[in-house]
C-alpha cells in the first residue's frame, strides 16, 4: 500500500508535530518537578541530595528524539528533534521547564521540511508562550474537493513549497483553564507536478475524471500568502498528558485570516476537539473523542479546508482524500495494558473504532455520506517511569486502509 500525503495545512501540521515531540519531553520534565514538590519534605532532610538535584536542574537538559513515522499522513520515513530543556527562573518550581529546538522530517514521497521552535512557561504556568517558523517542499495528491471527489478516487499531484510562522499566547484563568490567541502567516507555491501526472506511478487514471479534479483545483494553484489572527482556549483535567485514565481535554480555536493582515484571501477556520477518559480498572480505559471543523469565506484555499484523517481524527482513511468546509468524527477507543510483571506488562493492545462526514455544509450530510472506520492496534511501554507508549495502528474504512506508527496515544 502506497501512502499519499496531502499538503492540507501540512506545514504547521509539521511544525506543531515537532512541537509535540519537543512537548512529550517537557511533560516528563514537569512530572519529575511535580514530584520533586511531593517529596520536598524528604529532600530537606537530605541536604546533600536536594544540593545535587537543584545543580543538575540549573544544568537543564539536552534532548534527542529520532522518531521512525509510516503513517498516511507523511509516509515512511523519520521525523526527529533536537531540544534544549531549561528553566527560565531557577524559583519557580511549578512551572515545566522551558524549551527551544530543531526539528525536521523527511519521507519517501520526497517530502520534506525543517522548523525551529519554542515553548515558554513564565509565572507559575500562568503563562505560556510557543514560537515557531519553518519551511517545508511538500508532494502531495490531491483528490479534488468534497465526498464524492473521495469516493471517485482520482488524485492531481501538486508541489508545495514555501514557509510560514506561528506564534501563540495563553493565559491561566484558574486551574486547568487557559485562554489566549494565536497568529500564523505562511507564503506557499503550489503548482501540478506534470511530470508525475503524464507518467503516474500507479495505474493510468481515466482522463476525464483527471480533468475533473483539475477544475476543482484549478483556483488554488499559484503563489500565495495567508495571514490570521484569533482566540484559543484550552480545557485540561487530565491525570495524564501520556495515557490518560480519567479527566477531559478540550482545544477550541479560531483562525481569522484577513487582507488588512497581508493574507492574499479573507476566509474563517473553526474548530473545536472534546476528549474523555474513563478509568475501567487498573489496566483499562475507554477513551472517547468527537471534534468538529468549519471553514468559511468567498475563497479557502485548499491546504486549509477540513481535513479528514489527519492528526488521527478517524484512523482508516489517508489524509486528503476528503476534505471540504465542513467535517466533523467521533471515535472510541478501548485500551489495554497487559496485568503481568516484568518485561510482559509493558505491552498493550487497543481496538478503536468511529465515524465521520466531510460536506459543503453540516446540514448537508446524510446517512449515505458516512465515513466509519476501525480498526485496533499494540502498543509498547516505552519508559519504567511514565507511560509512554509507541504505536502501532492499523485502520481501515470506506475505502482503502491505513498504517500508523508513532509515539504517543492518538488521542
Amino acid at each position: 500500500m502506497m501512502n499519499r500525503f496531502h499538503f492540507g495545512n501540512s506545514l504547521f501540521l509539521l511544525l506543531f508535530a515537532i512541537l509535540a515531540m519537543v512537548r512529550v519531553e517537557v511533560n516528563a520534565q514537569t512530572a519529575q518537578v511535580q514530584s520533586d514538590q511531593q517529596n520536598q519534605e524528604q529532600a530537606q532532610k537530605e541536604p546533600a541530595k536536594k544540593g545535587d538535584a537543584q545543580s543538575e536542574e540549573k544544568k537543564g537538559e539536552w534532548v534527542v528524539a529520532p522518531i521512525p513515522i509510516n503513517s498516511p499522513a507523511v509516509g515512511a520515513g523519520l521525523e526527529w528533534a533536537v531540544a534544549r530543556l531549561f528553566p527560565l527562573n531557577k524559583k519557580d518550581k511549578v512551572s515545566p521547564p522551558s524549551v527551544v529546538g530543531v526539528g525536521g522530517l523527511f519521507t519517501n514521497n520526497g517530502s520534506r521540511a525543517i522548523a525551529f521552535g519554542t515553548r515558554l512557561y513564565l509565572k507559575e504556568d500562568k503563562y505560556r508562550l510557543v514560537a515557531a517558523f519553518g519551511n517545508a517542499g511538500i508532494n502531495a495528491d490531491i483528490y479534488g474537493v468534497g465526498e464524492a471527489a473521495g469516493q471517485r478516487g482520482t488524485f492531481v499531484p501538486i508541489k508545495v513549497n514555501g514557509g510560514g510562522l506561528v506564534l501563540e499566547s495563553l493565559f491561566r484563568l484558574k486551574k486547568g483553564i487557559y485562554v489566549g490567541a494565536r497568529g500564523q502567516y505562511r507564503s506557499l507555491s503550489l503548482s501540478i507536478d506534470r511530470e508525475k501526472l503524464d507518467s503516474p506511478e500507479d495505474k493510468p487514471q481515466p482522463p476525464e475524471q483527471v480533468a475533473d479534479a483539475l477544475e476543482e483545483i484549478a483556483g488554488h494553484v499559484g503563489s500565495q500568502k495567508t495571514a490570521s489572527i484569533g482566540p484559543r482556549f484550552e480545557w485540561d483535567t487530565r491525570d495524564s498528558v501520556f495515557y490518560p485514565k480519567g479527566g477531559i481535554f478540550s482545544d477550541v480555536f479560531v483562525d481569522l485570516f484577513s487582507k488588512g493582515l497581508g493574507s492574499k484571501f479573507t476566509y474563517q477556520y473553526y474548530k473545536i476537539g472534546f476528549n474523555k477518559y474513563n478509568k475501567l480498572s487498573e489496566h483499562q480505559v475507554l477513551a472517547f473523542r468527537g471534534m468538529g471543523c468549519a471553514a468559511a469565506g468567498d475563497h479557502v484555499p485548499i491546504y486549509d479546508l477540513c481535513l479528514f484523517g489527519a492528526m488521527n481524527d478517524l484512523r482508516g482513511y489517508a489524509a486528503g482524500r476528503f476534505q471540504d468546509r465542513r467535517m466533523f468524527a467521533t471515535q472510541a477507543e478501548y485500551r489495554l495494558m497487559f496485568p503481568a510483571e516484568g518485561f510482559l506488562g509493558r505491552f498493550g493492545v487497543v481496538a478503536f473504532g468511529g465515524v465521520g462526514a466531510v460536506a459543503p455544509k453540516f446540514s448537508d450530510i446524510g446517512s449515505d455520506d458516512l465515513l466509519p472506520a476501525g480498526g485496533g492496534g499494540v502498543r509498547f511501554r516505552l519508559t519504567k517511569k511514565q507511560p509512554i507508549n509507541f504505536r502501532i495502528d492499523y485502520g481501515f474504512g470506506k475505502v482503502g486502509n491505513t498504517l500508523s506508527i508513532g509515539v504517543l496515544e492518538a488521542f
